[in-house]
């Protein structure tokens, strides 16, 4: 009997010592697992609403001094306009005309758009120390942000809504300021170079939104593989 009671006690042991190494080894796997990805954020809203027919860009004579210098540009509504050119040319320049935030020292520029939206390289939004969600707020408005979510845009991810605007990348301050714009419905939005500093996978997404826009759509680049999948109407600016 007692060396029955020795085997049972053994035995006993020793699946208590399996269990107990079995339950470490899965918390271990558990606190060790990889987590699974949060979902890839995806550009799939229009850039910019319709607006009226007729011409929605007219330039005649433009020249703003040593920056650029334009006969004739006419962009109809509707239309999806790319603007090339060496650096140099005025691109960014032509495009600030359209918005109004480069003055021309001659010629007339004339724009019936009822709503621009221009991003620029280097986008601007004042006090850094201020969070993503409160500069999206403040920019578009309590109303429009509460139709139109941040985070449903596909543009900002959910994890940056709280962090300070410097915090963020130049690349994912361009996504904000592109949130920003097209949260407003333009019906003519201006793009400066908008392939610089984001991944291809949004550099597609961007092209893919620019084809089912029926707004008005200026894009200003020299980037090569924009250029060779553009399928509309291009004007190339000389310096």
């Amino acid at each position: 009997p007692l060396l029955e009671e020795t085997i049972g006690a053994n035995f006993e042991r020793t699946v208590a010592r399996r269990k107990k190494d079995a339950k470490r080894r899965l918390e271990e796997a558990e606190e060790a697992q990889v987590r699974k990805p949060p979902p890839p954020l995806r550009l799939n809203v229009a850039l910019s609403a319709a607006g009226a027919g007729g011409r929605m860009v007219v330039v005649r004579d433009l020249v703003v001094e040593e920056r650029v210098s334009l006969p004739v540009l006419d962009i109809v509504a509707g239309e999806h306009l790319l603007i090339t050119g060496p650096n140099g040319s005025g691109k960014s320049t032509l495009l600030g005309v359209i918005s109004g935030r480069v003055k021309p020292t001659s010629g007339e520029v004339q724009v019936s758009a009822r709503h621009v939206e221009e991003l620029t390289q280097d986008p601007q939004f004042g006090d850094l120390r201020r969070r993503v969600s409160d500069v999206y707020l403040e920019s578009v408005g309590e109303l429009l942000a509460t139709q139109v979510p941040l985070r449903d845009l596909g543009l900002v991810h959910p994890r940056d809504l709280n962090r300070p605007v410097g915090a963020l990348s130049v690349g994912q301050r361009r996504r904000l300021d592109l949130a920003i714009a097209i949260a407003t419905g333009p019906d003519l939005l201006l793009l400066d170079e908008p392939t610089n500093h984001i991944s291809l996978t949004l550099a597609g997404e961007l092209e893919e939104a620019i084809g089912i826009t029926p707004g008005t759509i200026v894009v200003a680049s020299h980037d090569r593989w924009l250029r060779r999948r553009w399928s509309g109407p291009e004007h190339r600016l000389v310096p």
